[in-house]
Protein backbone atom coordinates (compact mmCIF):
# COMPACT_ATOMS: atom_id res chain seq x y z
CA UNK A 1 0.00 0.00 0.00
CA UNK A 2 2.89 2.24 0.67
CA UNK A 3 4.47 1.97 -1.91
CA UNK A 4 1.32 2.45 -4.35
CA UNK A 5 0.67 6.00 -2.23
CA UNK A 6 4.67 6.54 -3.27
CA UNK A 7 4.17 6.18 -7.06
CA UNK A 8 1.12 8.18 -6.99
CA UNK A 9 3.19 10.86 -5.16
CA UNK A 10 6.12 10.61 -7.29
CA UNK A 11 4.06 10.97 -10.39
CA UNK A 12 1.73 14.23 -9.00
CA UNK A 13 5.65 15.74 -8.10
CA UNK A 14 6.68 14.79 -11.53
CA UNK A 15 3.24 16.56 -13.29
CA UNK A 16 3.70 19.34 -10.64
CA UNK A 17 7.27 20.44 -11.98
CA UNK A 18 6.44 19.23 -15.45
CA UNK A 19 3.50 22.51 -15.17
CA UNK A 20 5.71 24.72 -13.96
CA UNK A 21 8.66 24.14 -16.15
CA UNK A 22 5.70 24.57 -18.78
CA UNK A 23 4.42 28.04 -16.96
CA UNK A 24 7.86 29.35 -16.32
CA UNK A 25 8.83 28.47 -20.01
CA UNK A 26 5.63 29.86 -20.59
CA UNK A 27 6.48 33.16 -18.69
CA UNK A 28 9.93 33.61 -20.02
CA UNK A 29 8.91 33.36 -23.43
CA UNK A 30 5.81 36.09 -23.11
CA UNK A 31 8.45 38.31 -21.85
CA UNK A 32 11.03 37.36 -24.44
CA UNK A 33 8.42 38.12 -26.99
CA UNK A 34 6.91 40.96 -24.90
CA UNK A 35 10.65 42.38 -24.85
CA UNK A 36 11.05 41.77 -28.66
CA UNK A 37 7.87 43.65 -29.62
CA UNK A 38 9.31 46.89 -26.96
CA UNK A 39 12.10 46.38 -28.97
CA UNK A 40 11.05 46.35 -32.21
CA UNK A 41 8.56 49.26 -31.86
CA UNK A 42 11.96 51.22 -30.56
CA UNK A 43 13.82 50.32 -33.54
CA UNK A 44 10.73 51.43 -35.62
CA UNK A 45 10.74 55.01 -34.01
CA UNK A 46 14.51 55.35 -34.85
CA UNK A 47 14.21 54.16 -38.64
CA UNK A 48 11.13 56.78 -38.86
CA UNK A 49 13.11 59.16 -37.61
CA UNK A 50 16.34 58.26 -39.85
CA UNK A 51 14.27 57.92 -43.42
CA UNK A 52 12.72 54.66 -42.98
CA UNK A 53 16.01 52.96 -42.67
CA UNK A 54 18.13 51.79 -38.68
CA UNK A 55 21.37 52.25 -40.61
CA UNK A 56 22.56 53.94 -43.92
CA UNK A 57 25.43 54.30 -46.21
CA UNK A 58 26.01 57.56 -44.43
CA UNK A 59 25.75 56.00 -41.09
CA UNK A 60 29.13 55.95 -39.31
CA UNK A 61 31.16 52.58 -39.79
CA UNK A 62 28.32 51.00 -42.11
CA UNK A 63 28.98 47.98 -44.00
CA UNK A 64 27.29 47.24 -47.07
CA UNK A 65 25.46 43.48 -47.04
CA UNK A 66 24.25 42.75 -50.65
CA UNK A 67 21.74 40.35 -50.74
CA UNK A 68 21.37 38.13 -53.53
CA UNK A 69 17.60 37.60 -55.41
CA UNK A 70 16.11 34.17 -54.46
CA UNK A 71 18.69 33.55 -51.64
CA UNK A 72 17.23 31.07 -48.41
CA UNK A 73 18.39 31.29 -44.97
CA UNK A 74 21.26 29.29 -45.66
CA UNK A 75 22.43 31.63 -48.13
CA UNK A 76 21.90 34.54 -46.06
CA UNK A 77 23.88 33.50 -42.82
CA UNK A 78 26.51 32.07 -44.56
CA UNK A 79 26.71 36.01 -46.35
CA UNK A 80 26.80 37.26 -42.66
CA UNK A 81 28.94 35.02 -40.94
CA UNK A 82 31.50 35.36 -43.60
CA UNK A 83 31.15 38.97 -43.16
CA UNK A 84 32.03 38.83 -38.83
CA UNK A 85 28.23 40.01 -38.26
CA UNK A 86 26.96 36.23 -37.02
CA UNK A 87 29.16 33.58 -35.12
CA UNK A 88 26.50 31.04 -34.90
CA UNK A 89 23.88 30.26 -37.88
CA UNK A 90 22.15 27.83 -36.04
CA UNK A 91 20.99 30.61 -33.29
CA UNK A 92 20.62 33.01 -36.12
CA UNK A 93 18.40 30.53 -37.89
CA UNK A 94 16.51 29.54 -34.92
CA UNK A 95 16.14 33.05 -34.01
CA UNK A 96 14.54 34.29 -37.23
CA UNK A 97 12.25 31.72 -36.85
CA UNK A 98 11.10 32.39 -33.61
CA UNK A 99 10.85 35.78 -34.35
CA UNK A 100 8.93 35.19 -37.79
CA UNK A 101 11.49 36.40 -40.03
CA UNK A 102 12.63 33.70 -41.95
CA UNK A 103 11.45 34.28 -45.40
CA UNK A 104 10.81 38.08 -44.76
CA UNK A 105 14.10 38.78 -45.82
CA UNK A 106 14.45 41.63 -48.44
CA UNK A 107 17.06 41.13 -51.28
CA UNK A 108 19.33 43.91 -52.47
CA UNK A 109 21.99 46.02 -50.39
CA UNK A 110 21.52 46.60 -46.17
CA UNK A 111 23.97 48.36 -44.34
CA UNK A 112 24.63 46.83 -40.97
CA UNK A 113 26.80 47.98 -37.61
CA UNK A 114 29.69 45.93 -36.66
CA UNK A 115 28.26 45.87 -32.92
CA UNK A 116 24.68 45.01 -34.02
CA UNK A 117 22.71 42.42 -32.05
CA UNK A 118 21.07 39.68 -34.17
CA UNK A 119 18.16 41.15 -33.69
CA UNK A 120 18.85 44.37 -34.89
CA UNK A 121 20.19 42.50 -37.59
CA UNK A 122 17.56 40.56 -38.51
CA UNK A 123 15.02 43.99 -38.23
CA UNK A 124 17.33 45.43 -41.00
CA UNK A 125 17.28 42.84 -43.29
CA UNK A 126 13.06 42.78 -42.96
CA UNK A 127 13.67 46.24 -44.14
CA UNK A 128 13.17 46.82 -48.05
CA UNK A 129 16.27 48.64 -49.16
CA UNK A 130 16.53 52.13 -50.33
CA UNK A 131 17.34 52.03 -54.21
CA UNK A 132 19.11 54.47 -56.57
CA UNK A 133 17.05 56.58 -58.48
CA UNK A 134 18.08 57.43 -61.78
CA UNK A 135 16.23 59.20 -64.79
CA UNK A 136 17.53 58.83 -68.45
CA UNK A 137 16.40 61.10 -70.69
CA UNK A 138 15.31 60.36 -74.60
CA UNK A 139 18.36 60.54 -76.34
CA UNK A 140 21.13 59.44 -74.25
CA UNK A 141 23.67 57.22 -75.82
CA UNK A 142 24.81 54.28 -73.91
CA UNK A 143 28.41 55.62 -72.73
CA UNK A 144 25.94 59.14 -71.33
CA UNK A 145 24.11 55.95 -69.52
CA UNK A 146 26.54 54.68 -68.11
CA UNK A 147 28.10 57.73 -67.19
CA UNK A 148 25.10 58.52 -64.87
CA UNK A 149 25.05 55.22 -63.10
CA UNK A 150 28.51 55.37 -62.11
CA UNK A 151 27.51 58.93 -60.84
CA UNK A 152 24.85 57.90 -58.97
CA UNK A 153 26.55 54.63 -57.67
CA UNK A 154 26.21 52.03 -59.23
CA UNK A 155 28.88 49.65 -58.56
CA UNK A 156 29.40 48.11 -62.40
CA UNK A 157 32.27 46.50 -63.96
CA UNK A 158 31.98 48.37 -66.64
CA UNK A 159 33.89 46.69 -69.04
CA UNK A 160 31.26 43.47 -68.48
CA UNK A 161 28.59 45.78 -69.29
CA UNK A 162 30.28 46.88 -72.41
CA UNK A 163 31.14 43.33 -73.37
CA UNK A 164 27.59 42.58 -72.72
CA UNK A 165 25.82 45.91 -75.15
CA UNK A 166 28.04 44.70 -77.75
CA UNK A 167 27.72 41.11 -77.64
CA UNK A 168 24.57 40.43 -76.33
CA UNK A 169 24.15 36.53 -76.45
CA UNK A 170 22.57 36.79 -72.63
CA UNK A 171 19.63 38.60 -73.90
CA UNK A 172 18.31 36.23 -76.96
CA UNK A 173 14.94 35.55 -75.14
CA UNK A 174 13.77 39.02 -76.04
CA UNK A 175 12.62 38.57 -79.83
CA UNK A 176 13.62 41.86 -80.83
CA UNK A 177 17.43 41.65 -79.69
CA UNK A 178 17.14 38.39 -82.18
CA UNK A 179 16.29 40.37 -84.59
CA UNK A 180 19.20 42.86 -84.46
CA UNK A 181 21.51 42.84 -87.21
CA UNK A 182 25.07 41.91 -86.43
CA UNK A 183 27.21 43.68 -88.34
CA UNK A 184 31.13 44.67 -87.08
CA UNK A 185 30.92 48.31 -88.01
CA UNK A 186 28.40 48.54 -85.15
CA UNK A 187 30.04 49.60 -82.12
CA UNK A 188 26.90 49.37 -79.50
CA UNK A 189 24.62 46.13 -80.03
CA UNK A 190 21.67 47.43 -77.73
CA UNK A 191 22.12 50.62 -78.01
CA UNK A 192 19.16 52.19 -78.97
CA UNK A 193 17.00 49.54 -77.23
CA UNK A 194 18.20 50.78 -73.67
CA UNK A 195 14.47 52.54 -73.39
CA UNK A 196 15.04 55.94 -71.67
CA UNK A 197 12.55 56.22 -68.32
CA UNK A 198 13.16 56.66 -64.43
CA UNK A 199 14.71 53.46 -62.81
CA UNK A 200 15.03 52.56 -59.16
CA UNK A 201 18.22 50.00 -58.60
CA UNK A 202 19.72 48.36 -56.17
CA UNK A 203 23.43 49.85 -55.50
CA UNK A 204 24.84 45.91 -56.34
CA UNK A 205 22.99 44.85 -59.39
CA UNK A 206 24.73 42.71 -61.31
CA UNK A 207 25.36 44.11 -64.97
CA UNK A 208 23.24 41.95 -66.74
CA UNK A 209 20.58 42.38 -63.96
CA UNK A 210 20.60 46.29 -64.67
CA UNK A 211 20.61 45.37 -68.38
CA UNK A 212 17.41 43.17 -68.09
CA UNK A 213 15.96 45.97 -66.43
CA UNK A 214 16.29 48.21 -69.67
CA UNK A 215 14.53 45.49 -71.77
CA UNK A 216 11.96 44.78 -69.74
CA UNK A 217 11.02 48.05 -70.16
CA UNK A 218 11.57 48.17 -74.17
CA UNK A 219 9.53 44.97 -74.40
CA UNK A 220 6.24 46.45 -72.70
CA UNK A 221 6.90 49.83 -74.63
CA UNK A 222 6.82 48.13 -77.70
CA UNK A 223 4.03 45.71 -77.14
CA UNK A 224 2.13 48.24 -75.58
CA UNK A 225 2.25 50.84 -78.98
CA UNK A 226 2.43 48.10 -81.05
CA UNK A 227 5.80 49.63 -82.61
CA UNK A 228 6.45 45.86 -84.44
CA UNK A 229 3.05 45.28 -85.91
CA UNK A 230 3.48 49.17 -87.04
CA UNK A 231 7.05 48.45 -88.86
CA UNK A 232 6.02 45.72 -90.38
CA UNK A 233 3.20 46.90 -92.43
CA UNK A 234 5.45 49.95 -93.48
CA UNK A 235 8.16 47.39 -94.54
CA UNK A 236 10.70 48.05 -92.26
CA UNK A 237 12.21 46.21 -89.60
CA UNK A 238 12.67 47.24 -86.38
CA UNK A 239 16.01 47.66 -86.35
CA UNK A 240 15.27 50.51 -88.60
CA UNK A 241 13.45 52.35 -86.73
CA UNK A 242 14.94 52.65 -83.73
CA UNK A 243 18.21 53.77 -85.58
CA UNK A 244 16.20 56.21 -87.63
CA UNK A 245 14.11 57.46 -85.00
CA UNK A 246 17.64 57.58 -82.93
CA UNK A 247 18.68 60.68 -85.71
CA UNK A 248 15.20 61.96 -84.99
CA UNK A 249 15.75 61.92 -81.39
CA UNK A 250 18.44 64.73 -81.61
CA UNK A 251 17.49 66.76 -85.05
CA UNK A 252 14.15 68.46 -83.71
CA UNK A 253 12.38 68.84 -80.99
CA UNK A 254 9.07 67.51 -79.80
CA UNK A 255 6.82 69.25 -82.14
CA UNK A 256 9.20 68.61 -84.89
CA UNK A 257 10.05 64.95 -84.78
CA UNK A 258 6.84 63.40 -87.11
CA UNK A 259 7.90 66.47 -89.72
CA UNK A 260 11.71 65.02 -89.51
CA UNK A 261 10.75 61.59 -89.79
CA UNK A 262 8.67 62.77 -92.87
CA UNK A 263 11.99 64.35 -94.30
CA UNK A 264 14.33 61.35 -93.74
CA UNK A 265 11.52 59.23 -95.49
CA UNK A 266 11.24 61.43 -98.48
CA UNK A 267 14.86 60.91 -98.63
CA UNK A 268 15.37 57.65 -98.40
CA UNK A 269 12.59 56.82 -100.61
CA UNK A 270 15.08 59.06 -103.57
CA UNK A 271 18.19 57.34 -102.34
CA UNK A 272 19.41 60.26 -100.99
CA UNK A 273 21.91 60.15 -98.18
CA UNK A 274 20.43 61.40 -94.70
CA UNK A 275 23.51 64.14 -94.28
CA UNK A 276 22.45 64.31 -90.36
CA UNK A 277 24.79 66.62 -88.38
CA UNK A 278 23.33 64.29 -85.18
CA UNK A 279 25.48 61.42 -86.58
CA UNK A 280 28.44 63.37 -86.83
CA UNK A 281 27.60 64.76 -83.43
CA UNK A 282 27.42 61.12 -82.39
CA UNK A 283 31.05 60.35 -83.55
CA UNK A 284 32.43 63.70 -81.76
CA UNK A 285 30.60 62.65 -78.65
CA UNK A 286 32.32 58.96 -79.02
CA UNK A 287 35.63 60.76 -78.35
CA UNK A 288 34.52 63.05 -75.80
CA UNK A 289 33.58 66.26 -77.86
CA UNK A 290 30.78 68.22 -77.28
CA UNK A 291 28.15 69.05 -80.03
CA UNK A 292 27.60 71.28 -82.76
CA UNK A 293 24.72 73.00 -84.67
CA UNK A 294 26.35 72.48 -87.95
CA UNK A 295 28.85 69.69 -89.08
CA UNK A 296 32.01 71.40 -90.50
CA UNK A 297 33.91 70.41 -93.12
CA UNK A 298 36.83 69.51 -91.15
CA UNK A 299 34.41 66.71 -89.60
CA UNK A 300 32.86 65.46 -92.35
CA UNK A 301 36.79 64.96 -93.81
CA UNK A 302 37.80 63.41 -90.48
CA UNK A 303 34.85 60.67 -90.08
CA UNK A 304 34.88 60.09 -94.26
CA UNK A 305 35.25 56.52 -93.73
CA UNK A 306 33.34 56.23 -90.94
CA UNK A 307 29.50 54.13 -91.56
CA UNK A 308 28.23 56.36 -88.84
CA UNK A 309 28.54 59.25 -91.06
CA UNK A 310 25.53 60.22 -93.18
CA UNK A 311 26.93 62.43 -95.28
CA UNK A 312 29.42 59.91 -96.47
CA UNK A 313 27.72 56.76 -96.37
CA UNK A 314 23.93 56.38 -98.09
CA UNK A 315 21.08 54.96 -96.03
CA UNK A 316 21.03 54.27 -92.38
CA UNK A 317 24.45 53.93 -90.21
CA UNK A 318 24.96 50.45 -88.84
CA UNK A 319 22.34 51.26 -85.73
CA UNK A 320 20.87 53.81 -83.47
CA UNK A 321 22.96 56.27 -82.38
CA UNK A 322 21.17 56.70 -78.86
CA UNK A 323 18.68 55.43 -77.13
CA UNK A 324 15.48 57.47 -78.59
CA UNK A 325 12.01 57.79 -76.83
CA UNK A 326 8.44 57.63 -77.47
CA UNK A 327 7.96 60.15 -80.00
CA UNK A 328 10.74 60.03 -81.81
CA UNK A 329 9.79 56.30 -82.27
CA UNK A 330 6.47 57.67 -83.38
CA UNK A 331 7.92 60.07 -85.94
CA UNK A 332 9.12 57.39 -87.69
CA UNK A 333 6.41 55.16 -87.71
CA UNK A 334 3.43 57.91 -87.83
CA UNK A 335 5.39 60.47 -89.89
CA UNK A 336 3.66 63.87 -91.12
CA UNK A 337 1.44 63.78 -93.94
CA UNK A 338 -0.26 66.00 -96.25
CA UNK A 339 -3.40 66.06 -94.08
CA UNK A 340 -1.13 67.45 -91.06
CA UNK A 341 1.51 68.93 -92.82
CA UNK A 342 0.62 70.50 -96.50
CA UNK A 343 3.36 68.92 -99.09
CA UNK A 344 5.00 66.85 -96.87
CA UNK A 345 6.04 64.31 -99.17
CA UNK A 346 8.11 67.06 -101.30
CA UNK A 347 10.00 68.48 -98.26
CA UNK A 348 13.73 66.99 -98.56
CA UNK A 349 16.02 69.33 -96.03
CA UNK A 350 15.82 71.12 -92.44
CA UNK A 351 18.31 73.21 -90.97
CA UNK A 352 18.97 74.01 -87.52
CA UNK A 353 18.38 77.65 -86.66
CA UNK A 354 20.55 77.59 -83.26
CA UNK A 355 17.50 78.22 -80.97
CA UNK A 356 16.17 74.33 -80.91
CA UNK A 357 14.24 74.42 -83.78
CA UNK A 358 13.73 73.80 -87.85
CA UNK A 359 13.32 75.60 -91.33
CA UNK A 360 12.32 73.19 -94.04
CA UNK A 361 13.17 73.40 -97.74
CA UNK A 362 11.83 71.43 -100.36
CA UNK A 363 14.69 72.21 -102.73
CA UNK A 364 19.22 72.53 -102.14
CA UNK A 365 19.31 76.26 -103.33
CA UNK A 366 16.68 77.29 -100.64
CA UNK A 367 18.24 74.75 -98.14
CA UNK A 368 21.61 76.13 -98.30
CA UNK A 369 20.64 79.67 -98.18
CA UNK A 370 19.14 78.11 -94.88
CA UNK A 371 22.50 77.04 -93.62
CA UNK A 372 24.33 79.60 -94.51
CA UNK A 373 22.02 82.42 -92.73
CA UNK A 374 21.60 80.60 -89.45
CA UNK A 375 25.09 79.33 -88.86
CA UNK A 376 26.43 82.82 -89.74
CA UNK A 377 24.11 84.57 -87.07
CA UNK A 378 24.59 81.97 -84.64
CA UNK A 379 28.33 82.28 -84.92
CA UNK A 380 28.44 85.39 -85.15
CA UNK A 381 25.91 86.02 -81.70
CA UNK A 382 28.21 83.37 -80.21
CA UNK A 383 31.36 85.62 -80.99
CA UNK A 384 33.05 82.89 -82.56
CA UNK A 385 34.61 82.37 -85.70
CA UNK A 386 32.49 80.03 -88.49
CA UNK A 387 34.53 77.36 -88.90
CA UNK A 388 35.56 75.47 -91.92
Amino acid sequence: MLSKISKTLVIILIVVLLVAAGITSFMAGYRYVNNQHDSFRQMDALAEGNGGNLVTEETPGAVSIFIPRSSDMDDITEILEQAGFIDNTFIFKLMSKFNGFDGNYQAGTHYLLPDMSYDEIMYVLTRQPKPLRITFIEGDSYREMQAKMIDAGLNIDVERMDDLVRHPNAFLNYSFVRQIEARSDREWTLQGYLWPDTYLFDPNLDEESILRMFLDNTEQKLQQGGYRERAKSLGMTLDQVMTLASIVQKEGNVEEMSMIGRVFINRLSLDMPLESCATINYLRGEEGKDPIPWATHADLQKYSLNAYNTYAKPGLPPGPINNPGTLSVEGILWPANEDTWPGATQYLYFCATGEGDNVFARTLAEHEANVEYYSNLWYEEAGLPVPD
